[in-house]
Formats: C-alpha cells, sequence, structure tokens
C-alpha cells in the first residue's frame, strides 16, 4: 500500500524568541506547550471516554441488580445514547470550536461531567428513567462538549508526529476504562456499594479534570473568511472524505457490542467473578497500547492503510466472542478484541483528517465525520441487545457486530482507492504543467 496519502495540514504558526527554526517548524506554539496540552488532553479523555469504555460494568449490574426488571436491550440505551449524544454534539462542538470557544467548551464540559457522575450516585434501584437522565442525557452530554476539542487541539500543536500525539491522547479512554472498570466493580460488591462508589468515581473524575483543563493551551483563533468558509463546505462533498464516514456509521454500529456484553456473556457463561471483573480491563490494557503504538506506526505506512487492517482483523475477532465462555477463551478474546478495537477507533482520527479536503475547516471535518457515527452508536447496542433478545442467543449478535467490522474495511477500501487515484491525476498533471512550462 502506498505511503500516508496526507493532504496539507492546518496549523497556527507563532513564533517567539529564542525559538530554533527545527522546534518552530515541529511544535509551531512551542514544545512545552505542545505536550503539555497533550498530557491535559490524556487526563479530560480518561474521564469523558473511560466512563463509557466501562459501561460493561453498570450493564451487568443494572441487569442482575440495580434495574432487574428491565432487559439487555433496555439498560443498553443508556449507553447508547451517551455515545449518540458525544459524537452529535461534537458536530455542534465542532462548530463552537472554530469559533473560537474551546475553552468554554472544556470547561462548561468539564462541570457538567462531574455534577452528572455525582448525581448518578443518588439514583434508587428500578429508577430507571433516574439513571437515564444522570448517566445517559448528563454524562453523554458533557462528553459531547470535551472530545472534540480534546482530540482537535493537538492539530495546531504539531506539524510532525502529530499521529503519534493523538495515540497518546486516545490512550487516555482505555486507560480511563481501566481504572473505572476495576475501581467501580470492585466498590460495586463491596461493603462501599453502588452509591458511595460512583461518589468516589466523581471525585477522581473531577480531579483529572481539573489538571487537564489547567495543563491544556489553547492557541489563538483564526477566523475564516465568509468565503473561504463557503467552498470549505462545498469541499466537504469529497467522494473519499463521505465514504470515510460511511465507514465510521459503520463501526461504530456495534463497536460497543462487545464492550458493553462480554462481562455479562461471561457471568452466564460461569466464568469466575473475578476473572469477570477483570475482563473489560484486559480490553482496556490492549486499547491502551494498540493505541500509542499504531498511531506512531501511522506516520511511516499511513493512517488509512493500517485502519483497514485493523478493521478486517477486529471483524474476524468478535466472531472469537462466542468462545468466551472458558477462562482462556476470555483472556485471549478480551486481549485480541482490544488490540484492535483500539487501533481502529484511534486511526479513525487521523485518517479522517487524511481524507478530507486541505481547504475544509477542522472543527468542521471532525464534528460531520462522528455525527453519523452518533447516530449508528445510539441504535447499535439496543440493536444488539434485540438480536440477543430474553433468551441470549449469543451468536445472532456477535456474527452481526463481526461482518459490519468487515464492510466497514471494504467500503473504505474503495474510498482509499478512489483517493490513492485522484492523487496520482493530480501528480500527472502537476509533472505536465511542470514540463509545458519549461518548454
Amino acid at each position: 500500500m502506498d505511503g500516508s496519502l496526507k493532504g496539507p495540514e492546518k496549523t497556527v504558526s507563532q513564533s517567539t524568541p529564542g525559538q530554533s527554526t527545527d522546534t518552530l517548524e515541529d511544535y509551531p506554539l512551542g514544545k512545552r506547550r505542545a505536550w503539555s496540552t497533550v498530557f491535559g488532553s490524556f487526563l479530560i479523555l480518561i474521564c469523558a471516554t473511560g466512563v463509557l469504555q466501562a459501561f460493561g460494568v453498570f450493564e451487568e449490574f443494572y441487569a442482575t441488580t440495580w434495574l432487574t426488571r428491565y432487559s439487555a436491550s433496555d439498560i443498553s440505551w443508556i449507553g447508547s445514547v451517551q455515545v449518540f449524544l458525544e459524537l452529535v454534539i461534537g458536530a455542534v462542538g465542532g462548530k463552537l470550536y472554530d469559533s473560537g470557544y474551546c475553552r468554554s467548551m472544556l470547561w462548561g464540559g468539564s462541570s457538567l461531567f462531574t455534577f452528572s457522575i455525582l448525581m448518578l450516585s443518588f439514583i434508587k434501584p428500578e429508577q430507571y428513567y433516574q439513571a437515564f437522565l444522570a448517566q445517559a442525557i448528563g454524562l453523554g452530554t458533557s462528553i459531547g462538549f470535551l472530545f472534540v476539542p480534546a482530540c482537535t487541539l493537538v492539530s495546531h500543536h504539531f506539524k510532525t508526529n502529530k499521529a503519534l500525539a493523538v495515540g497518546i491522547i486516545m490512550a487516555g479512554g482505555p486507560l480511563g476504562g481501566i481504572i473505572y472498570s476495576i475501581m467501580l466493580n470492585y466498590l460495586f460488591h463491596s461493603k462501599v456499594g453502588f452509591g458511595w462508589g460512583v461518589r468516589i468515581a466523581a471525585l477522581f473524575s473531577g480531579v483529572c479534570l481539573l489538571v487537564g483543563n489547567l495543563a491544556i493551551s489553547v492557541p489563538p483563533p483564526s477566523p475564516t473568511p465568509p468565503s473561504e468558509r463557503k467552498h470549505s463546505m462545498k469541499s466537504m462533498r469529497d467522494w473519499p472524505y463521505l465514504l470515510t464516514v460511511v465507514t465510521g456509521f459503520v463501526i461504530l454500529l456495534e463497536t460497543y457490542f462487545p464492550v458493553y456484553f462480554v462481562q455479562l456473556f461471561a457471568k452466564m457463561h460461569g466464568v469466575s467473578q473475578t476473572l469477570t471483573f477483570y475482563c473489560l480491563a484486559l480490553i482496556n490494557v490492549a486499547n491502551m497500547i494498540s493505541r500509542v503504538g499504531v498511531n506512531y506506526y501511522a506516520n511511516k505506512f499511513g493512517a488509512i492503510n493500517l485502519f483497514i487492517i485493523s478493521c478486517a482483523l477486529n471483524g474476524g475477532v468478535i466472531f472469537g466472542m462466542l468462545g468466551a465462555g472458558t477462562a482462556p477463551g476470555l483472556v485471549l478474546f478480551s486481549l485480541f478484541h482490544g488490540l484492535f478495537f483500539g487501533s481502529t477507533l484511534s486511526l479513525y482520527y487521523p485518517m479522517i483528517v487524511d481524507m478530507a479536503p486541505s481547504e475544509a475547516d477542522m472543527g468542521k471535518v471532525m464534528g460531520y465525520a462522528w455525527g453519523p457515527g452518533g447516530v449508528a452508536a445510539l441504535i447499535g447496542p439496543p440493536l444488539g441487545g434485540a438480536l440477543l433478545g430474553k433468551d441470549f442467543i449469543w451468536w445472532r449478535a456477535v456474527v452481526f457486530a463481526a461482518l459490519c467490522f468487515i464492510v466497514a474495511a471494504m467500503i473504505q477500501l474503495v474510498a482509499r482507492q478512489i483517493h490513492v487515484r485522484r492523487l496520482k491525476t493530480r501528480k500527472e498533471d502537476s509533472s505536465q504543467n511542470s514540463t509545458t512550462a519549461t518548454n
């Protein structure tokens, strides 16, 4: 496969006395600010996407203890609405980001997140609407305003190694998944209980979000002229970009099915409670490692190339969930799914940047790319729960989830070929024009 397939990158360039040319080429706003922003964004995603990736703990606890009158499909709506609001609000967040409201989004989202998780600790057993309001609506909305700025700010601070920086930031999610899944599983099933367990999680979240906001450096906005903005909107009706958005929709349709249901699957198949509690942590350990590692190599081999491979392999691994009803099977599935699940999601961001038209606003590019995926994430987990049914027929939901990833890899391969052909044509035209001008 060909190179990185990257288009021109937009950055805000600002020099300061005493900085070398090499430093300015790599870090337009300074090296310290760049890596401090990576650290701050990393902490924010520990909370924001960490809670999402630990939802399997809530799914299992609600289904067996707290909301026993409701089906697995009913409970999964709480997690799916969370992800829906995260991604759809990202479309609004992209516009606000481009308009210069980045700092307001970060502080506002952080405050709402801490408040919502604190309110979750006060819900009563069998009161579904209380969990839905606090966890689905409150946390989902706050995550929506945190996700886009936390992921997009890095594009202004790095010219080289951008994919590696994104990989480090995105690793915050699985690390948060490890922390929250272990912490909540232990607290929920101990003398501490649900209420105080969630309050301890709220305290941890508040500290991480406060430090993260203080560490982030927000660059001054660079307004886009109206005429250029109009051209930017038109250019986003680009086939490779649109097909990439379709790919995002298909993978997010069933991305969270294994994460939401694997703990319940293991418990229902008689796997030991200790190992069941740690299966989400195992997924997120492999997830975290893959996000950093694969994004490091994305600079060399191309984000789109590695994405297609990861997506196809993840589809194959999900079939293996059917063999996760034993201790060895659960461990192997958790590690391999975490490996390819993490790389697929982590590579989606740099791939969108590569495939989007170069003149498009970065905030809009990310917002529109994640928006349709939010709709998919809304209907995906409940659809998986409906395929399971009251009798928990696992093979139907597992096969559907696996096929989603395989189909997504095929769609993205088509998008890649169109993009490569277009780049080749432009290169040939440029060479011909250069030869004509010389003659």
